[in-house]
């Protein structure tokens, strides 16, 4: 059994010429992208076969892109339609504009538009021009910690620039461990913003807090906005994109630390909520609910999702309906349960607890309950 992970390479500075290529090739493939997407709006539909068999050839067409760079760019309107209409299903979620394509969308490379080519310690993307047999050679600047694994480099790709340097995204088939033997301990995790993460284990609660990354993201969103007033749109794209590098950085920390964690038992088993509409379900002030429209909740949760992969532990989810107005001891559920935000006093018994921390064990409770069952 094999995880996919993703490691990024940069390339080492093109020439000219194949940098021509790569912008020429970037505006074809955002165009044909955005074609897609006008054919799903149109048709109102989020499904693969009808986008491509709509699109496909017309992308191949009035865009010049070779069979597979149109499957990619078919793919990435599929993508983009299906997170519109998903979105549109959810309860309580606000109406959203279909989406279009703003600036770059990248490019992506199909399985038989490039190849990881090697001699002696040195690594090169081959990318296709789309004419038989003629190709662009990029020597990529492979750090020593992700040599050994650009062998297991399998599947689609994508090429994007971050500021004026290109990059790639490269997919890793990992071979995993067999699952661990001996009886499950579950391990609850209840993600918020004032604790990113709360992490149940039989030896108590461990709290993640998100008072430096609120700190950050409001100073953030103070930037911008006095960039947007003096529409300095530069500045305000940069910004974001910083943003959302420290959160990945973050994110990475926790996700590590919480794997850590886990692997002190012998059989773990990490549970979290189904994220389904938590934006929805987690209402506040206005300033509250732009933090949490764009925290990264999900990308936390895979971050964690493929180091406990490596390591032969399960991640599993759970139904988040009550977790955190439910009382553990006693199993009432009533809103009156959380007097404050961050207190937990159950009304009918008087177990107190903290509120992230009743949650988390809710959680870990419940993937225990399934276990119980038989579904897992």
């Amino acid at each position: 059994m094999n995880t996919t992970e993703t490691v990024i390479v940069k390339l080492i500075e093109p020439t000219q010429n194949k940098q021509h290529w790569l912008e020429q090739l970037s505006t074809a493939f955002s165009g044909a992208v955005q074609l897609g997407l006008d054919v799903a709006r149109q048709n109102k539909t989020a499904g693969r076969a009808k986008i491509h068999t709509l699109a496909y050839r017309r992308m191949r067409e009035e865009y010049g892109l070779a069979s597979d760079y149109a499957r990619m760019a078919v793919n990435a309107a599929q993508a983009l339609a299906a997170s519109f209409y998903g979105q549109r299903k959810a309860k309580r979620q606000k109406r959203t504009s279909f989406p279009r394509v703003n600036g770059s969308q990248g490019i992506g490379l199909g399985v038989n538009a490039y190849k990881i080519v090697q001699s002696d310690h040195r690594f090169v993307l081959r990318c296709s021009t789309g004419q038989r047999g003629q190709y662009f050679w990029f020597p990529l600047a492979v750090a020593a910690k992700f040599r050994e694994k650009m062998a297991l480099v399998k599947g689609d790709a994508k090429l994007f620039k971050r500021d004026k340097h290109w990059y790639v995204m490269l997919p890793l088939k990992v071979p995993t461990p067999t699952v661990r033997d001996g009886e499950p301990v579950f391990i609850g995790i209840d993600l918020g913003v004032v604790r990113i993460a709360s992490v149940s284990t039989p030896e108590g609660v461990h709290y993640f807090s998100g008072k430096a990354a609120r700190h950050q993201r409001e100073h953030l969103a103070r930037v911008r906005q006095r960039y947007q007033r003096h529409n300095r749109m530069d500045k305000v794209k940069a910004t974001a994109g910083k943003e959302g590098r420290w959160m990945t950085h973050l994110n990475h920390a926790i996700s590590k630390r919480i794997v850590e964690l886990a692997n002190g038992y012998d059989n773990p088993v990490i549970c979290f909520e189904r994220l389904d509409g938590i934006r929805a379900r987690v209402q506040g002030s206005k300033r509250f609910n732009r933090m949490v429209s764009s925290w990264a909740f999900r990308q936390l949760i895979e971050f964690v999702q493929y180091k406990a992969e490596r390591l032969g532990i399960r991640v599993i989810f759970v139904d988040p309906r009550g977790t955190s107005k439910t009382c553990r001891k006693c199993g009432h559920s009533s809103r009156a349960n959380r007097p404050t935000q961050s207190q937990f006093r159950c009304v009918q018994c008087g177990h107190q607890d903290n509120a992230d921390g009743n949650a988390s064990g809710n959680i870990a409770d419940r993937g225990a309950l399934l276990y119980d069952q038989g579904a897992l």
